[in-house]
């Protein structure tokens, strides 16, 4: 039987040797020491890059997940790293605790979600990578290592963000808060008021994003604050089983794909669907625990770039963005998406020493995203922006050395750690340069 993997949006597959689902951190050790090269880790296929791609060996930790113990007076939790962010949600709620931030989307898992600098938005909120407290790492002999930033420092701030390139985590030790409640308030702002005002709107709000499709002259901003209101209860839906606004949003992509003259029309269309923001200090919004309030269902399937830019920078970036992808003459019709990270001190973290925005760009998953995320990659590159190494972009070692100070000090871990190479598909030797 033929080993066939995906990921998530259909685009990257590979056929390795041997795709293996270990249980234990034991089962795990011996099918890195044993498995055929290059060894890479999938978590839950949700990259757009083919940082998992094999013709070796493909290692699935969907039989790692469940959260090992936890530490109530340090609020920290021991979580096998194949636990995904959606599943981890309701098991360190029921210990009384939550993550201090998270993205929109919760299929990631763990694991994943760290070795890619994945993130949420909040001025003063890092990456799920920075809230990393400690980790265990199997290493290409089998070893088992433990870092922290006590113990293997340097190992600490290379494998926070490492794109599965020094070993594969077993366990990760999170950083958590006492569980609490966000209430969501947002609507449509025209877009030069929401430009104008994104200092205010970022202070305002404990997290603050807004989605703009450039063929409207309104964006979608979404708030979420901390609240004592109660929570109300949330019935997520299985992965695949698409929502009323899903099932629209579909067949408007698919309506795009066949009319592009329509796409304009669309995107006024959708934006409209959503109500006017309300400028009222009173106004109500939804009530939820933490894990339920972040995420939304996302069924319609995409590619998706993303940069990271300077905070201030960010203004003038998506107006440059959404003017060149009105112009070039590319079908699209996902939104422009913008929110904010706060500086870190993880080695190869987009947002190393570095307050940043990101600014997302998708296409749908059954037309070309080529074109159109070129002629965007090169606008976010005259920002100094730093590319999420989960999602697509074309920056290979030469590029990235200047924009990440560490990036040597990092190339050092890996070698010392992998001598071999054990780790390294062809496309990551192309990130980091190596023959």
């Amino acid at each position: 039987m033929t080993n066939v993997w995906s990921n998530w949006s259909g685009w990257v597959k590979s056929w390795p040797v041997a795709l293996l689902e270990p249980a234990s951190e034991e089962e795990l050790a011996a099918a890195v020491r044993d498995g055929v090269a290059p060894v890479r880790v999938a978590g839950s296929g949700h990259s757009f890059t083919p940082l998992v791609e094999s013709q070796g060996t493909i290692i699935s930790l969907k039989n790692m997940s469940g959260v090992i113990d936890h530490n109530d007076e340090a609020k920290t939790a021991r979580i096998k790293a194949g636990t995904t962010i959606r599943d981890l949600g309701p098991m360190l709620f029921d210990r009384g605790l939550g993550l201090a931030n998270q993205g929109d989307i919760d299929r990631q898992s763990l694991a994943g979600a760290v070795g890619t600098g994945t993130h949420g938005t909040g001025a003063d909120l890092g990456s799920i990578s920075a809230g990393v407290d400690g980790f265990r790492l199997v290493t290409a002999s089998g070893e088992v290592v433990s870092a922290s930033r006590e113990e293997n420092t340097a190992l600490f701030n290379a494998g926070r963000v490492s794109l599965g390139s020094l070993g594969i985590m077993s366990e990760i030790t999170m950083k958590l808060r006492t569980a609490y409640v966000l209430e969501e308030t947002g609507g449509r702002l025209p877009v030069d008021e929401v430009l104008a005002r994104v200092d205010e709107l970022r202070e305002a709000h404990r997290h603050f994003e807004f989605f703009w499709f450039p063929y409207s002259k309104e964006a979608i901003v979404k708030f979420l604050s901390e609240t004592d209101a109660e929570a109300k209860p949330r019935r997520r839906r299985d992965d695949g089983v698409e929502t009323r606004d899903e099932k629209i949003f579909r067949l408007a992509c698919e309506a795009s794909r066949y009319l592009p003259f329509l796409r304009g029309r669309l995107q006024n269309f959708l934006t409209n669907a959503s109500g006017r923001y309300s400028l009222a200090a009173d106004a109500l919004g939804r009530a939820r625990w933490s894990h339920d309030a972040f995420p939304s269902d996302r069924n319609n399937r995409f590619n998706e770039m993303e940069y990271a830019v300077p905070t201030e920078r960010g203004p003038d970036c998506i107006r440059e963005v959404g003017a060149y992808m009105r112009s070039c003459g590319v079908n699209f019709l996902f939104p422009l998406e913008y929110r904010y990270v706060a500086a870190d001190d993880i080695w190869l973290s987009p947002f190393y020493e570095r307050d940043s925005v990101t600014i997302s760009v998708h296409q749908y998953h059954r037309q070309p995203y080529q074109q159109l995320f070129e002629g965007v990659e090169n606008i976010f590159r005259r920002y100094r922006g730093r590319p999420h190494w989960g999602k697509l972009h074309t920056a290979k070692a030469a590029e990235l050395k200047n924009l990440y100070p560490c990036w040597d000090d990092f190339l050092k871990v890996r070698r010392d750690i992998d001598p071999t190479g054990k780790f390294l598909n062809p496309y990551l030797k192309d990130i980091f340069g190596v023959d």
